[in-house]
This record gives structure tokens, C-alpha cells and sequence, in this order.
């Protein structure tokens, strides 16, 4: 045998195996980032949107005009609307008059002559359509359609399912938006299409009315989706390449999120205690503090729908914090220096990414989530190499099944090929120039890094708790094997419990929340 290939037999890999493509080849590397092939050749031409948060806003009228009146009958009210608009203008250039803040572009007079110029029924017909998102918002940018009318019934159900569909840029009334947006602006003049082409587009426009029963819609779909940021983004100015978020989509955000409650399964209630021997009592009242403590925090802190990445993000950290001192609080048996550091430097660390991200929320936050998302596109790709050696069905099924869940929380998220992969630190700068930055430092060296040496299992830990020294003389007093037998200190649970706290303070400056409870570590002094 060579010695390649013994070197390969010791690595547990076959020779065959050994000549394997390496995974993601198709993405360019750079410094220590794999980027896809397209992205990297646009460089800095490339700017991602979110359709949700910056496009939905714009496209939520075509929607519900289409909700209400149907697509066909929606395109000719909104021809008329858009006549009336033009017509009204007069001399002044107008912007495509396609996403709903561009009407935001008319003064007060062309608003009063557009009103008296559109068909009454028109008038009434679209009034009666946004009524739901004049309830909501009633000085969105077409709001002074419904001035002097009678308020129509507030239906809040049906908003929230037009805005739920609206999220799927895939689904029927999303790409009818867009259609409708398409053809609006071809009879603006402000899509140019071919001459040779003007045919096909508009039969296509049609086509796209029986998405998605028909294979002359599917066929039509993508060209029409494809279209979207250029129809409902803000033209950029002539020194931008990307143009600045209309005010409009920040106030959608800003009224939408006081519209009725968040709506997700409570998670964060409180355990009922019956009959439960002093320990148990202790471990649940404890488990209970941590969840009303948190509980508070996310009750006081205001949802931000334009800044949604931050609020995902720090919440999500936050019980995660929580949840490591819920679990620490439930195993009496790691409550010693072999198993708990280890929990108590996840803590460290929670904190100081925390800390980082507060100093910058927004871009930290979405740096954050692009790190995640790399790291699941990474796996997957390990995995998917993994199954062409796997030689048990069973085996290859379980991690087909494995790559089908991790791909679909990718694509729920974002497409996989706008995704880099991160193979450094996903903040760009080590641990401790994080805490320094974030004014943490002595937290990272008295704390995370002492603790490093447990969740590493260097020396300085096991040399402690798992060797014992020979006590034959003529053995050189050699250190022999052990596990150090501790028994459980609560002191451990203190220290999570002080971390957690130290979370929760920093967060409250940081948001400006007063008087928030501090029930954990209060309940562990009583202690």
C-alpha cells in the first residue's frame, strides 16, 4: 500500500473518495469567503432588495384593487386612475406612476383636479378597494381618493390575508401585482419594450390573468417577476446606483405594526407547580423568574417592521440567553467545573455578540443572519457529497430528508444563490476585538476566555480535573487518569444567573427600557 493511500485509509476516506471535487468549487473564494460565481462578477453592481419589506408596500394597492375587483377589471380602474393623474399634470414630468409612493409626487392641486377628472364610480370603486389600508394609514399616498366620501366597512380580516399573500412573490396575487404594475407602466411610456416584442409582452400580460392553471402562465411568470424591483423600487438618482426607500414603505411598516396583535404560539409560559417536593419548587420558581423576566423585555420593546432583521435577531439571542440558564437551572448534576463553564462561556459569548451587535444594529443584525444562512448552504453541501458514498438506503434516505429541511429554511430566507459562505469569524474580527469594541473586555478576559479553556478541554482544564498524580516514587510522580469526583455547587447556577442579568441590564440601556424586573437573580439572593 502507498503511503497516500494508507495516509487516506487513516483519514477514513477510500482513494476513489480522495479524488472527490471539493464542495461549492462553483464559487469564487476570496480571503476567507466563498462567493457564488454571479455575485462576485456584479461586485459592488448588485443590490439585493426584500421584496417583503421594500416592495410589498408599494405593490399592496394593486393588490387589494385585485382582491376586490378582480385583475382584468382591476387593470382598467387603474388605466383610469392613471389617466385622470397624467392628465391632470399637465406640463410636469412625472415618475412612473407604478409603486404607491409615487403618487406622493402629485401637489394638493393636481390632487383636487385628478379627483374631479377620474369617473365617480372609478373614484368609489378604488376608494372602496384601499378602504382596509385607508383604515390603516389614512394619509397613504392615495388616501385623498376616499376624502369627502362615506368611510367604507374596515374588513381587517380581509387586509390580513391580502398581506399575507402578498409575502409569497410567488404566489397568484403577488405576480398579478406585478403584471398589473407591468402594464401600467407600458401605457406610461416608462417600460420601453422592442417593438417586435410589444406583441408577445401584452400577450403575456394577458396569459398571466390564469396564473397558475394554465402553462401559458407559468411560461409568462418569470419574465414578470424578473421585472419587480425595476417597476416598484425608487429610480435612483444620477449619482446613486441604488436609490434611496421611499418614506411611504417606513410608514407602511410603522402603521401595519400597530395593527393588531403578533400571533405565534406562547412559548414563554410560565410551569405549573403542584405537589413538587423543595427542589423541584426551587428549579421551576427559578425556570419561571427567567421566563417573566424575559417576557417583560419583549413586552416593552417596541416592534420595528422597517428594521425587522434587528428585532429577530436580538430577540432570538435573548432567549437564547435565557434558555441556557433555563437548562443550567434544570441539571443540578452539571453543576460543577467539568460540565457547567461550558454553558456559563455559550453565556460569554451570547453576551459579547450581543453587546457587538447593539453598537450597530442594522448592519450587525444582517451580518449575523448572512453568516447563519452560509453555514446551513455549507452543510448542505457537505451532506449532498456525503450521499455519494453512502451505500445503506436507509442512511442516504435519513440525510436526503436532512437536506430537504435545512434547504427548505434556506428558501424560506433567501435563494440559495445569493448566499456567500463565511468560512472566518462571522463578524470579520476575533472574539475579543468584539468585546473591546462593544467596551467588554475585562468580561471577555475574566470570563469568557477561563471559561474557553473548559469548552476547548486544553490543558490547563484537563490537567486540573481529569489527570491524578502517581503516588509511586519511583514513577516520577507521573499524572495518571481521573475524573474528579464534585458534587453539585449552586454557586454555578449564580454565576448563569448574574450573566444573564448582565444580558438583560445591557439590553434595557442600550433600548431605554426603565424599571424592567430582575426576577432570577433577585429569586437566587433569597436563595
Amino acid at each position: 500500500m502507498s503511503n497516500e493511500a494508507l495516509r487516506q485509509m487513516l483519514n477514513g476516506m477510500t482513494v476513489d473518495q480522495s479524488k472527490r471535487k471539493p464542495v461549492l468549487e462553483d464559487h469564487v473564494a476570496v480571503k476567507r469567503k466563498l462567493i457564488p460565481r454571479f455575485m462576485h462578477a456584479l461586485g459592488d453592481k448588485l443590490s439585493q432588495y426584500s421584496w417583503t419589506r421594500q416592495l410589498v408596500p408599494e405593490a399592496i394597492w394593486l393588490a387589494l384593487i385585485i382582491d376586490r375587483h378582480g385583475y382584468i377589471a382591476a387593470r382598467n380602474l387603474c388605466l383610469d386612475l392613471i389617466k385622470a393623474a397624467t392628465n391632470t399634470a399637465a406640463s410636469k414630468i412625472l415618475p412612473p406612476l407604478i409603486p404607491l409612493s409615487s403618487f406622493t409626487n402629485l401637489d394638493e392641486e393636481q390632487k383636487s383636479a385628478m379627483v374631479s377628472e377620474l369617473n365617480q364610480s372609478v373614484r368609489h370603486e378604488i376608494s372602496d378597494a384601499l378602504a382596509a389600508l385607508t383604515h390603516i394609514a389614512p394619509h397613504h399616498p392615495l388616501g385623498f381618493l376616499a376624502e369627502g366620501l362615506a368611510p367604507a366597512e374596515f374588513d381587517g380580516e380581509r387586509f390580513s390575508k391580502v398581506l399575507e399573500d402578498c409575502y409569497d412573490r410567488s404566489g397568484k396575487l403577488a405576480v398579478l401585482a406585478m403584471a398589473l404594475g407591468q402594464w401600467l407602466g407600458m401605457e406610461q411610456g416608462k417600460v420601453h419594450i422592442a417593438p417586435h416584442l410589444v406583441e408577445d409582452v401584452i400577450g403575456r400580460l394577458q396569459d398571466i390573468a390564469d396564473y397558475p392553471n394554465t402553462d401559458a402562465s407559468l411560461d409568462a411568470v418569470g419574465g414578470i417577476r424578473a421585472s419587480a424591483p425595476m417597476l416598484f423600487m425608487q429610480p435612483p438618482t444620477e449619482n446613486d446606483m441604488v436609490a434611496d426607500e421611499a418614506a411611504w414603505v417606513g410608514e407602511f411598516w410603522d402603521r401595519v405594526a400597530g395593527f393588531g396583535s403578533c400571533m405565534f404560539a406562547d412559548t414563554l409560559q410560565d410551569e405549573t407547580l403542584e405537589d413538587a417536593d423543595e427542589f423541584t419548587a426551587f428549579v421551576v420558581n427559578y425556570r419561571n423568574a427567567v421566563r417573566a423576566d424575559l417576557r417583560a423585555r419583549l413586552r416593552h420593546w417596541r416592534l420595528d417592521l422597517k428594521h425587522v432583521e434587528v428585532f429577530e435577531v436580538v430577540a432570538a439571542l435573548l432567549c437564547r440567553q435565557a434558555t441556557l440558564a433555563i437548562d443550567l437551572g434544570s441539571s443540578p448534576a452539571i453543576w460543577n467545573p467539568h460540565t457547567a463553564p461550558i454553558m456559563l462561556r455559550a453565556m460569554a459569548d451570547v453576551f459579547i455578540t450581543l453587546a457587538w451587535i447593539l453598537k450597530d444594529p442594522e448592519a450587525r443584525s444582517k451580518q449575523f443572519v448572512d453568516d447563519g444562512l452560509g453555514a446551513i448552504k455549507l452543510q448542505i453541501a457537505h451532506h449532498e457529497r456525503a450521499l455519494e458514498t453512502y451505500t445503506d438506503p436507509a442512511e442516504r434516505e435519513q440525510t436526503r430528508e436532512m437536506i430537504e429541511m435545512w434547504q427548505s429554511w434556506l428558501d424560506s430566507q433567501r435563494m440559495s444563490h445569493f448566499i456567500e459562505v463565511n468560512l472566518g469569524s462571522w463578524s470579520g474580527i476575533s472574539t475579543r476585538k468584539m468585546a473591546d469594541e462593544a467596551g467588554f473586555i475585562d468580561f471577555y478576559n475574566y470570563v469568557y476566555q477561563p471559561f474557553s479553556s473548559v469548552a476547548h478541554s486544553n490543558w490547563a482544564h484537563v490537567s486540573m480535573f481529569n489527570t491524578i498524580f502517581c503516588e509511586n516514587p519511583a514513577h516520577r510522580r507521573h499524572r495518571a487518569p481521573a475524573i474528579a469526583p464534585i458534587d453539585g455547587d449552586p454557586h454555578w447556577l449564580f454565576l448563569a444567573t448574574k450573566y444573564l442579568s448582565k444580558t438583560f441590564h445591557h439590553f434595557d440601556e442600550v433600548m431605554q427600557l426603565s424599571d424592567m424586573p430582575d426576577s432570577a437573580f433577585d429569586f437566587m439572593l433569597a436563595e
